[in-house]
């Protein structure tokens, strides 16, 4: 059994969540062992998948703000490649980009509404560069929720490209 590399140049907790999820997906893709491991600098040479913001790779963003505007570069070949984002939170959007764009889908929120295909072989080449055309993408509860539900949905949003998730009035006692 082989195994695939993923190296993080980001520490930050939605960076180290991106790697994990990006490892947890891949695994059950593709049946191989996904080892994360942090590193410092990005290394060409390597066969890796490396995950890390715009900056790390030598990439300057397009948005307006980056601390605030999402933006995705994806460069993916057979030996691995780069997913960047303009912040913490692109890098986690960026992998479930990238997810998607080797044929995962997530229908509903919840483990039942994934769908995550087998992979055999080399992992496809992935090539994209997004920004979303709103700073703000999300949803506002409305009517009663349970505590699962909310979870559901906050794990489930960023699956799809959303970055929001707020409640209808300023206080969430009356829905739960």
């Amino acid at each position: 059994m082989s195994q695939i590399a993923v190296c993080l140049l980001d520490a930050r907790p939605a960076a180290r969540f991106a790697a994990r999820e990006l490892s947890h997906y891949l695994a059950r893709m593709t049946g191989q062992a996904v080892v994360v491991s942090r590193e410092k600098k990005h290394d060409p040479s390597r066969a890796a998948l490396w995950l890390g913001l715009l900056k790390d790779f030598g990439e300057t963003p397009t948005v307006a703000d980056p601390r605030w505007d999402d933006e995705v570069l994806i460069d993916v070949g057979s030996d691995g490649g780069v997913v960047a984002g303009s912040n913490p939170r692109s890098i986690l959007l960026g992998v479930y980009r990238y997810l998607t764009e080797l044929g995962c889908r997530w229908l509903w929120p919840g483990k039942r509404g994934e769908i995550v295909p087998h992979i055999s072989g080399p992992l496809p080449p992935v090539r994209l560069q997004e920004t979303p055309s709103y700073r703000y993408r999300g949803v506002c509860i409305e009517g009663a929720v349970s505590f699962e539900h909310v979870r559901d949905m906050i794990d489930w949003l960023p699956k799809l490209g959303f970055n929001t998730y707020f409640i209808q009035f300023r206080e969430a006692y009356n829905f739960f």
